[in-house]
């Protein structure tokens, strides 16, 4: 009997809604605060808004991952179908997301969580190669074995052209980033093995600074897998998303380069200016 297989995510991961549509990827909204309000990271509520709370009441949203509990019954609509399902998680070092799915997914026999050891656009290569393996007609402990393998390759870094928001999420050391901002210095960090790491800092000034982070960090990238790279941001301009498209291939010829604006999740802890580099390393 064929297997029937669907591929979630949560949505602190961020995909390309043309990939979501493609292969009718199923998403799992983390819930989003804002002051005493929760909603749900579902569609209801746009990254703008996020950025316009920000603003106005000087008091950035937060997340909060679902309930096991709501985890439970998103997994129970596909295991109902038949489903066997695959479920790519945030990072289990900067979320509760992972653990909760792996709880609920304890209460049924054909549910596989993977740790993408990311966040944002740094879990689309996951996902993607899921999906792509489903439709080959692969089986799921074949994606899932080949996905979890993929999760250790994935590289990311992020440029924070704002550290305002970076203080409230309380991701990165307050203190480091309140000096950076006395110093009006722009900070980048990475994201390796699930946890952030402070990188380079630049002048303030994010039109430069995007390039040069660009730069950088290609210069000093190996063994790329230079068959997709991901170009995520926060409400960076089209002009500055351009220019770093054109420095992306003018450093690393990759086969394509994807442009995606971050979601909710992403946009509580980036504001208004962060922009997000990920791409695969080649196996060893």
């Amino acid at each position: 009997m064929e297997e029937k297989i669907v591929v979630t995510y949560d949505s602190g991961l961020d995909v390309d809604p043309e990939i979501v549509k493609k292969y009718n990827i199923k998403k799992l909204p983390v819930i989003i605060k804002l002051g005493v309000n929760e909603t749900l990271d579902d569609g209801s509520i746009a990254p703008d808004e996020i950025i316009e709370y920000f603003k106005q009441e000087n008091d950035l949203a937060v997340t909060a991952p679902p309930t096991v509990q709501d985890i439970f019954r998103f997994f129970t609509k596909f295991a109902h179908m038949g489903y066997t399902v695959i479920h790519i998680s945030t990072s289990s070092k900067l979320s509760s997301s992972f653990e909760y799915a792996k709880s609920a997914a304890e209460s049924f026999n054909k549910i596989h969580v993977i740790d993408s050891k990311a966040y944002s656009v740094g879990g689309m290569p996951i996902i993607l190669k899921a999906a792509e393996m489903v439709e080959e007609g692969r089986r799921s402990e074949e994606i899932v074995e080949q996905c979890t393998n993929l999760a250790n390759r994935i590289k990311m870094y992020v440029l924070i052209g704002n550290v305002k928001y970076v203080h409230t999420s309380g991701q990165i050391s307050f203190g480091k980033n309140a000096l950076l901002s006395l110093l009006g210095r722009i900070p980048s960090v990475s994201i390796e093995d699930g946890y952030f790491y402070v990188q380079k800092n630049y002048p303030n000034n994010l039109e430069k600074a995007a390039i040069k982070f660009v730069d950088d960090i290609l210069k000093d990238a190996r063994g790329l897998d230079r068959s997709h790279f991901y170009l995520g941001h926060t409400g960076i301009s089209d002009s500055i998303l351009e220019d770093c498209r054109k420095e992306v291939n003018q450093v690393s010829d990759f086969d394509s380069v994807t442009t995606l604006r971050c979601g909710c999740s992403t946009t509580t802890h980036y504001g208004d200016s962060g922009l997000l580099l990920a791409w695969v390393e080649k196996e060893a």
